[in-house]
């Protein structure tokens, strides 16, 4: 799978890669899981490709956010 997201110029890194840490959660994935996508590292080139992580189960009264966070 090859995920990429459109950035405003402005919001982008030189290499038109978007900043380390950014987080997507409202626009796609699915809305019944605990689901996000992170760019969690600088790549070169314009090269990185999020990661989309999902909790399989939660067993905590931990929010999204909170397991964005970790």
């Amino acid at each position: 799978h090859r995920i990429r997201f459109k950035l405003h110029p402005e919001d982008a890194e030189r290499s038109g890669n978007s900043q380390p840490g950014t987080i997507v959660d409202k626009v796609i994935g699915d809305p019944l899981l605990y689901n996000f996508f992170l760019q969690s590292v600088a790549g070169l080139k314009g090269t990185s490709c999020p990661t989309r992580y999902i909790a399989l189960k939660v067993e905590t009264n931990n929010t999204v956010n909170d397991l964005q966070n970790i």
